[in-house]
């Protein structure tokens, strides 16, 4: 499945609910998998529930990495 993902444009955010860029994407990913403070990325200010985006972002094709 991964095959078919594009990483170099802009796609869905199942945390955010709605397209967001690969910059965005990557910052939010490396945040919510703790190697960033929350802080770091203004958006996931607006986030009420971080370990549900958490789990959601886990789940998305765009979180592996390997």
């Amino acid at each position: 499945m991964s095959s078919n993902l594009n990483y170099t444009e802009p796609h869905y955010c199942p945390v955010y609910r709605c397209v967001i860029d690969i910059d965005l994407c990557y910052d939010s990913l490396m945040t919510l998998n703790k190697s960033f403070k929350i802080s770091s990325v203004h958006e996931l200010s607006d986030i009420n529930d971080i370990e549900t985006a958490r789990r959601l972002c886990g789940k998305c094709p765009y979180s592996d990495l390997s």
